[in-house]
């Protein structure tokens, strides 16, 4: 009863999403993107831009990611693949990217590989990692998103995005309010417990990726007329 209360809440969150999306990306593209600069926005432990463009929505946190095509700010000891907190709803404004699905799976377990695995309080602290361990995950799907497409992952899911050195992405996404406390981290190397800072971008560097963002959006655009 309990998994199918938790179903149903994960798919109104996804419809609700996709609708508020898709209105929000109308109203940040037909205006100048050049405004966010004046966002606060971070460099993510993935080495993707973090702008927080509002906290407050009804649904939980609007946000838009944006991977450069040039250099990107990494923490050192990240690990690959990660679960969430939240529920995330991305719409893809530009480029393509990958995302492998894991499901966690017994010791032994067929196409399965043991990982390092450490967690985060998010609710606390999202960016300690603390109480080593190891858990056993396989793939489960691999997905590829486009551009004008729509992306989602549950919270909780072990997940792993691949987006190639030189590609320009970007997404616009929600994510829900917490449905748990804790995410968890897995690497195939031991990760160390350890407590990090995210660096914060300059202006200029927020005005490099807005501007690419409107010239990729734009060209997007003009392909389709």
């Amino acid at each position: 009863m309990e998994h199918e209360r938790e179903n149903a809440e994960y798919a109104t969150f996804c419809e609700s999403a996709r609708v508020a999306l898709e209105n929000e990306a109308e109203i940040l593209l037909d205006s100048s993107l050049s405004r966010l600069s004046s966002l606060k926005s971070t460099w993510h432990p993935n080495g993707f831009a973090v702008f927080h463009l509002n906290d407050e929505h009804e649904l939980g946190k609007l946000r838009l990611h944006i991977w450069p095509d040039a250099e990107r700010i990494v923490r050192p000891d990240d690990a690959p693949i990660h679960s969430h907190v939240w529920h995330l709803c991305s719409h893809i404004l530009a480029g393509t990217y990958s995302e492998t699905l894991y499901e966690k799976v017994s010791p032994g377990s067929a196409q399965s590989s043991e990982y390092h695995s450490v967690a985060i309080d998010y609710l606390v602290d999202k960016d300690t990692f603390a109480s080593p361990g190891t858990a056993c995950l396989r793939p489960a799907s691999t997905i590829l998103a486009n551009a004008g497409e729509f992306h989602l992952v549950p919270a909780e899911m072990p997940h792993e995005t691949h987006i190639g050195e030189r590609s320009f992405v970007a997404t616009l996404l929600l994510t829900s309010n917490p449905v748990s406390g804790q995410a968890i981290m897995y690497s195939p190397e031991e990760i160390q417990t350890s407590t990090y800072h995210r660096p914060v971008l300059s202006r200029e560097q927020k005005m490099e990726l807005l501007s690419q963002l409107e010239h990729e959006v734009e060209s997007r655009a003009g392909l389709r007329n």
